[in-house]
């Protein structure tokens, strides 16, 4: 989310994504780190030169694994004993014939926290576009929207200048 006030800053087209990259290290190299990125295919290049390094979503996928394993030992473990059938001997708690239960809530709540990981990083649903997305970055080009504060904008034009972009405007 920008921490600046919106529409604050310099947006700046570019025909590769060589120069869409270089872009982005020249102005994190001179300090702006407030920084949006528009890309008509996925590119990792520009990910890294953000410093964007992994997705979190792998996090809460694991800590939903992990949780839906614990829930179905926990359901099947307590159930057993609330309702305790002993049969020739053998313990009323015993794991094996628990595993395909905990797989499954395995499977279930990973990909539920996985989904949910992926709404809440991705800011999904986004119901409008940035203001700062043009039509061309879905079809041939790079952008690169530079939030910069008023007494820093001409520095943040002059870098962005410096890059060669095939267009720019300043916004605010």
């Amino acid at each position: 989310m920008s921490t600046m006030i919106e529409g604050t800053g310099v947006v700046a087209q570019y025909g590769s994504l060589g120069a869409a990259t270089r872009a982005v290290e020249r102005l994190r190299a001179e300090g702006f780190e407030d920084l949006e990125v528009f890309s008509p295919i996925p590119a990792p290049e520009l990910e890294e030169a953000m410093g964007i390094h992994g997705s979190p979503v792998r996090r809460w996928a694991l800590i939903g694994g992990i949780t839906g394993c614990l829930t179905g030992l926990l359901l099947t473990s307590l159930t057993s004993l609330a309702y305790p059938l002993i049969t020739q001997g053998k313990p009323i708690v015993a794991i094996k014939p628990f595993i395909v239960i905990m797989f499954e809530l395995t499977i279930l709540l990973t990909g539920i926290f996985a989904l949910l990981g992926m709404l809440v990083h991705g800011r999904l649903p986004s119901l409008r576009l940035s203001p700062h997305y043009r039509k061309a970055f879905s079809e041939d080009r790079y952008g690169v929207y530079v939030a910069a504060e008023p007494h820093r904008r001409a520095e943040a034009e002059s870098v962005v200048l410096a890059t060669e972009p095939l267009e720019m405007e300043a916004s605010g």
